[in-house]
């Protein structure tokens, strides 16, 4: 009886649950936790934040999505799904900062999606291989730095790993309610980020070859999947029509494929790839393992999980013309690689797994052991790398968070208005400072920027930040009513 109790889970899984708790003490959660946006993506940090300053700010209305910039007049504009922007809208009612309330967000789905896949994994490998693939797994560098951080892609990343553990698990069981669970998975992955529908349009592809082989086609099954394609269509429509009723273009991104780039930027794109990300993703030993696998597992290809081997295949095509279409983001972008993670998970739990079955108990116990002690030597590694991107010295877009980061309490004691629009000088990010302010308004890069006369006019209050242009702006603008000083940067009330 105890013994079934065991093997059913409950005390593996509270033994798994203690471990994560303890690599996230060992990663230093507990501090990062309540930083603020910095470091690598600042811009994109502070966007996200902004939409759900806006909703604040605004009356919460689901569809009036904005963020603080007032570029196009009304700081209206759409992007991503913005579900936990208004969810974190509506819970910032109790007090808690809304950063932190995101933050938690994304920690709780990282804390089910690590759940989800032990439990997965379980059902095929030993206690200690399930547990070193989930570790070896969230050991990355982008994945542990964008867990506790506000970009849409990560979300995006484990709504996409659950989706195909049901969608696998369907696929074993035939339960109709793990296809629909999974379905609903990938809709809100690919809700928050529109690169990740590869993967349920890659699953749907399986399903159309299924159907032509067996010549039984199942039309609930078809039915399902075009409901979520025509959810995403229509999201992805309303936003584009959104934008541009509203003349916002700063989220209209487009394709960079490769086809567009000259020699010069394909090496450079290639040379970062290889010679900078790939070393700041995993512990090098652990791609060098990762490759010595899938190379390995071609000799027993015949004990390969073939439903496994064939979404592999029609993955691998999907995230090459992902790598194509958007190859020169590539450069600048690390997230962007968070989108292959689905893909080199199951491939490598593919060939792990058709090398362990072909292998006696003795090797099965080394490989087990090799793996465990590689996923903490990775996680290691994984630490160094987050603490080198915290204590990064400030750049020239996130020294704003050093500048103003506890600056809006200093504005509210000061009773500037919630409405109060302010222009800020230097700020080369879309929203970086008015989301520290709290306040709609205006980010200038230099004073050579002809929209600068317009944004002045527009604006009541100016925010100085470069210490080298108070002097001359004060002179050019006749500003005397300084309201504030902080850290370098300078407040006044513009008088029209």
């Amino acid at each position: 009886m105890i013994k079934k109790i065991v093997r059913g889970g409950f005390i593996e899984k509270s033994l798994f649950i203690l471990i994560f708790f303890i690599v996230l003490l060992f990663l230093n959660y507990q501090s990062v936790f309540f930083l603020q946006p910095r470091s690598f993506h600042f811009i994109r940090q502070t966007d996200s934040l902004s939409f759900i300053n806006y909703y604040l700010k605004t009356g919460l209305n689901f569809f009036d999505i904005g963020n603080l910039n007032l570029y196009n007049n009304s700081g209206k504009t759409a992007c991503e799904f913005p579900i936990f922007y208004y969810l974190v809208a509506l819970l910032s009612i109790t007090g808690v900062k809304s950063y932190l309330l995101l933050k938690s967000i994304y920690l709780i789905i990282f804390f089910f999606t690590s759940i989800v896949l032990f439990s997965f994994l379980r059902k095929t490998f030993s206690f200690i291989e399930s547990i070193a693939i989930t570790l070896l797994l969230f050991s990355s560098t982008i994945i542990l730095y964008y867990t506790l951080n506000y970009i849409p892609n990560y979300p995006a990343l484990c709504f996409t790993l659950c989706a195909l553990i049901y969608f696998l698990t369907y696929l074993e069981t035939n339960n109709s309610k793990k296809l629909n669970i999974s379905l609903c998975f990938f809709l809100l992955a690919s809700l928050l980020k529109i690169t990740f529908s590869i993967y349920p349009v890659g699953c749907f592809l399986y399903f159309l070859i299924q159907f032509l082989k067996t010549k039984d086609i199942k039309y609930k099954i078809i039915f399902s999947f075009l409901i979520v394609f025509l959810f995403l269509i229509s999201w992805n429509l309303f936003m584009i029509y959104y934008n541009k009723i509203n003349h916002a273009d700063y989220y209209l991104t487009s394709i960079k494929p490769i086809w567009s780039t000259t020699y010069y930027e394909r090496e450079e794109v290639f040379s970062f790839i290889f010679n900078y990300w790939i070393y700041k993703y995993y512990y090098q030993t652990t791609i060098h393992v990762f490759f010595i696998i899938s190379i390995v597992s071609i000799f027993f290809y015949k004990k390969n999980i073939i439903k496994y081997l064939q979404l592999s295949i029609i993955f691998f095509f999907g995230v090459s013309s992902y790598f194509v279409l958007f190859f020169k983001n590539f450069r600048d972008h690390d997230y962007y690689f968070l989108e292959f993670v689905p893909f080199f998970l199951f491939f490598f739990i593919n060939s792990y797994q058709s090398i362990s079955n072909s292998v006696n108990s003795k090797v099965k116990m080394a490989l087990s052991v090799g793996l465990f002690i590689l996923s903490l030597l990775s996680i290691n590694y994984g630490k160094l790398n987050l603490h080198r991107r915290y204590d990064k010295p400030f750049e020239q877009v996130s020294k704003i968070a050093y500048q103003l980061e506890f600056i809006e309490n200093k504005i509210d004691s000061i009773e500037i208005s919630e409405n109060a629009k302010i222009l800020v000088i230097s700020d080369y990010t879309m929203n970086g400072s008015l989301y520290y302010l709290n306040r709609f308004g205006y980010t200038i890069g230099d004073t050579s920027d002809i929209r600068l006369p317009k944004y002045y006019l527009a604006s009541d209050y100016i925010l100085i930040t470069d210490s080298s242009l108070i002097k001359p702006l004060c002179l050019k603008y006749k500003l005397q009513n300084q309201l504030l000083s902080h850290r370098g940067a300078e407040l006044y009330k513009i008088k029209h």
